[in-house]
């Protein structure tokens, strides 16, 4: 009897779980493409205004539109198969399953190494190496890293192309070593991303910090157009530090659980894993729509 009832909690535990996971996306999801949208709108309108040209504005434009699209895809798409899974058509077409899961890891991944860019390029902008300091003068050294960086990340994930597979109407990497692999590959990339932009983030505070005095004695003998570029240049690192705070906290989670699923496979196939992971993911749409 103690097993039976037992067994009668777990199901019905699981059965209140599921209701609440398609109720949460359900509802969540569409709030987030709403907002996000608006979000990388805005920010694709205020990074192409002339009087912020710079390398740094250049890897601000590239993320909005890689978190638009994310939005637009990936997060809308997800959510017409959660809402109306007769449109998912990730359960029956291989190729639309292939693609889309290439196209949104690409996109997934590319948001921090943007943010990296940014990072990078906050860095060397507040260096107080001349040669150091040109690399972030020149524009165009930013469309020549933000192509390399993209097409590098698409090239990283062309596996997605070949090892996912639908198994009982569900579109999910190949079993066995592929899933582990993956689950390992996704969250070193995504973390060598994370690692750049603590180690040149904590570099930029230890530049401003060492010319604080000095741009404090200069600021009385600095012209508009210098006081301006100061004033856009506080405003561009406030946003970095929105930026690397809304990571932690919204998109690391994600990964987090890719972590755990590829050191014990069985876990992800327990009802409250599942659950926490598509929280998590809701966490790592979320995290396009408010960083921005």
């Amino acid at each position: 009897m103690s097993v039976s009832a037992d067994f009668s909690f777990l199901n019905m535990t699981n059965t209140i779980l599921a209701k609440i996971d398609y109720y949460f996306q359900g509802c969540i999801l569409p709030i987030i493409i709403l907002f996000g949208v608006i979000g990388n709108i805005s920010n694709i309108y205020i990074f192409t205004r002339s009087s912020l040209y710079c390398s740094c504005s250049i890897y601000f434009f590239a993320g909005a539109v890689n978190g638009l699209v994310l939005l637009l895809f990936g997060t809308t798409s997800r959510w017409l198969g959660h809402t109306f899974p007769g449109l998912d058509a990730t359960t029956f077409s291989l190729f639309f399953c292939r693609f889309r899961n290439y196209l949104i890891n690409i996109i997934y991944d590319l948001a921090p190494y943007f943010i990296a860019c940014v990072t990078i390029d906050r860095f060397c902008s507040s260096s107080t190496d001349v040669s150091i300091r040109r690399l972030s003068a020149r524009p165009q050294t930013a469309y020549i890293v933000t192509i390399i960086t993209t097409l590098t990340t698409f090239v990283a994930y062309i596996h997605n192309l070949i090892y996912y597979t639908i198994i009982d109407s569900l579109c999910q990497s190949n079993p066995g070593f592929y899933t582990q692999f993956f689950s390992i590959f996704t969250t070193v990339y995504y973390f060598t991303a994370v690692i750049l932009i603590i180690i040149f983030g904590l570099g930029t505070v230890y530049h401003v910090r060492a010319q604080r005095k000095k741009i404090q004695s200069m600021t009385i003998r600095l012209n508009q157009k210098d006081r301006r570029r100061l004033r856009n240049d506080g405003q561009l690192l406030w946003i970095l530090f929105v930026h690397i705070t809304c990571y932690v906290f919204f998109a690391m989670p994600y990964h987090i659980t890719l972590i755990i699923a590829a050191i014990k496979p069985s876990i992800s196939k327990i009802p409250l894993f599942l659950f926490i992971q598509h929280v998590a993911i809701v966490a790592l749409n979320f995290n396009q729509a408010v960083s921005n």
